[in-house]
């Protein structure tokens, strides 16, 4: 016989709770490897360029090295403050960061200029005439500055015509469908 009492059962089922949670926990795995993996990427593109910086700076420097000894600048002139070295160090910076052609590639230049026997004056003044030249002429910078300064020497042309020489190579190239490299290369 019924009594009149009401049975409620307050048992909870947690097996939907429990699936539920877990798959949140999937989810979180997941999305943590995700993270993970993201980080991993850019701290490899930091490494990647961090080494690849070392790699410029490194080269410029060796660059560098190179215009001091063909220019006679000792490492002890050097490690004391060479003002030359300087100098031609903050020309070639100049010449990266305002020009086309990188530091490490201006300092390709001045070592031609140097082994033309260009001091380091000469070589800082005639070093924008140079990249203008290559620029203009599509050329590498270290063969224009070679190409140049060998021209000059053949002709026996001095060191301070260099501006109105360079010019008139880039003038009579547009004026006789010939290129920069080929009347340099026929001059010599």
């Amino acid at each position: 016989m019924a009594d009149g009492s009401i049975i409620i059962d307050t048992l909870v089922d947690g097996t939907g709770l429990k699936k539920g949670l877990e798959k949140l926990g999937s989810v979180g795995s997941t999305a943590l490897k995700g993270v993970t993996t993201a980080i991993g990427a850019v701290t490899a593109g930091l490494t990647a360029a961090g080494g690849f910086a070392i790699k410029v700076g490194s080269e410029f420097e060796a660059g560098m090295s190179q215009v001091a000894a063909t220019m006679g600048i000792t490492v002890d002139e050097i490690e004391k403050g060479s003002t030359e070295f300087e100098k031609l160090k903050q020309a070639a910076k100049d010449m990266g960061a305002n020009t086309q052609f990188s530091a490490t590639q201006a300092s390709e230049a001045l070592n031609y200029l140097a082994l033309a026997g260009y001091n380091a004056d000469k070589a800082i003044e005639a070093l924008p005439n140079v990249l203008n030249l290559a620029a203009a002429g599509g050329l590498e910078l270290g063969y224009a500055s070679d190409m140049v300064t060998d021209s000059m020497s053949a002709l026996g042309i001095k060191t301070e015509e260099l501006v109105g020489f360079t010019d008139e190579l880039a003038k009579t190239s547009q004026k006789s469908n010939t290129s920069i490299a080929q009347l340099g290369e026929a001059i010599l």
